[in-house]
């Protein structure tokens, strides 16, 4: 078994005895996702994590070669045991994307009904010490993640959790799949099943409670709202950019369909000519080299940089660089009622938000009156927003401190933390 920092725990901070989570999710690390930093910080708050995922692949949509051929099927990461199935490379397209979401689908079901996860190595195989208390699903597309989770509920009689992040079957529609199609319906009531099957729904975005109930037909009693969080540690740093005659607007995260990086590409338009305007793009995903040749179709090489993904300690650099962070999401799709975990970040580090969303990002944005929201997809609206900053940063000087001040109220660690582990230990009777 190889190690990523093993840090094992046994004991919380409130002396409780930890819970022992079978957490279920397609993505993981090496990639760079949130589930890692949340696995962390169950086990170094004295709960004891097996994690069951599939190969990485979002970086590059290739699986690296120290992944291939059965290698590194069984590894420790931050004191979490974590067991991968093989499943096929994302590589680029919705039919490589589908191959890849149903292979981890069907090989995670066939490991959750073969394999024994009553005795792992970072709970103990004694009578004593054996067998789990929750399932827990950490939900981004493609639901079909929880399949497996499906799986060990029934064969161990466990309570299933999932965090919900995206909504399905809403989110195929950005895989071109139209509404009322052979394939659509298929999906819809695939998706239905999952949903249904588990114990409880928490949701990341408060719109999310109306189109689960009205779609899939959740209760909303069996559903919870829990917002991401972002790195407190954001907060205590400065990130005042000094000034020098420049506009520097920085993007930091996935870029795929759902981000409608176009309209902000487009929007970057009202600078062409002008070499006092920088937007720093940091990230990848499956929507990059599209964005990439677009900015060249645009001839905006000059205001757009790209610097691929980066791990989150290396991203922090660049808001000391920036004036203001943007953020665009679809606006054809209830996909964009989501409230993505950058906008919890950009408020910790201090910074205003220029967003072209709807939904709960402008629902937030607008409450905390951090930065200025217009409607998604209208990089005309979004071209002028952005020109404004530019030419009149001193009418969005307090836009930073307030966003701050609203994330310490709404988006702190220590809260989401609390609220998940009362939810586990309910369900779980612990």
């Amino acid at each position: 078994m190889t190690d990523a920092n093993s840090n094992n725990g046994n004991l919380n901070m409130n002396n409780e005895k930890g819970l022992k989570i079978l957490v279920v999710t397609e993505c993981f690390w090496p990639d760079i996702y949130a589930v890692n930093d949340i696995v962390e910080k169950l086990v170094q708050k004295g709960h004891r994590v097996t994690v069951l995922t599939g190969l990485p692949d979002y970086t590059t949509t290739r699986i690296p070669p120290e992944y291939k051929h059965g290698k590194n099927r069984h590894q420790n990461y931050k004191g979490a045991d974590v067991y991968r199935v093989p499943t096929i490379a994302r590589r680029h397209g919705p039919i490589f994307r589908s191959l890849s979401y149903l292979s981890f689908a069907f090989n995670g079901k066939f490991r959750a009904l073969t394999q024994d996860f009553k005795h792992t190595d970072v709970w103990g195989k004694t009578s004593e010490d054996a067998d789990f208390d929750v399932i827990y699903v950490w939900e981004v597309s493609p639901v079909t993640m929880a399949v497996p989770a499906i799986a060990l509920k029934k064969r161990y009689h466990k309570p299933l959790f999932l965090y919900c992040m995206d909504i399905w079957p809403e989110c195929v529609k950005a895989m071109s799949i139209k509404e009322g199609t052979l394939p659509y319906r298929m999906i819809h009531a695939w998706t239905k099943r999952i949903y249904k099957a588990c114990d409880h729904i928490a949701v990341s975005s408060e719109p999310f409670f109306e189109y689960l109930q009205r779609v899939n037909g959740i209760g909303r009693e069996k559903m919870s709202y829990l917002p991401q969080y972002a790195d407190a540690g954001l907060l205590s740093l400065d990130t005042k950019k000094t000034p020098d005659g420049r506009t520097d607007f920085l993007f930091i995260g996935n870029i795929g369909k759902a981000q409608n990086v176009d309209c902000l590409i487009r929007a970057m338009s009202v600078f062409k000519g002008r070499n006092d305007v920088t937007l720093h793009m940091v990230g990848g995903g499956s929507a990059y080299e599209d964005t990439v040749a677009l900015v060249k179709e645009l001839s905006l090489e000059d205001q757009v940089i790209f610097y691929g993904p980066k791990p989150f300690k290396e991203a922090v650099a660049f808001y000391t660089k920036a004036d203001a962070c943007v953020l665009t999401l679809d606006g054809s799709t209830r996909i964009g009622d989501t409230l993505p975990g950058k906008l919890q970040t950009y408020m910790a580090a201090g910074k205003t938000i220029l967003a072209a969303a709807n939904g709960a990002a402008s629902d937030i944005i607008g409450k905390a009156q951090c930065g200025k929201c217009v409607t998604a997809g209208d990089d005309v609206a979004y071209g002028q927003a952005l020109l404004d900053f530019a030419d009149n940063k001193d009418k969005y000087a307090d836009c930073g401190d307030k966003g701050r001040d609203f994330f310490r109220d709404n988006f702190m660690e220590d809260q989401h933390f609390e609220t998940l582990i009362d939810k586990l230990r309910e369900m779980s009777g612990k």
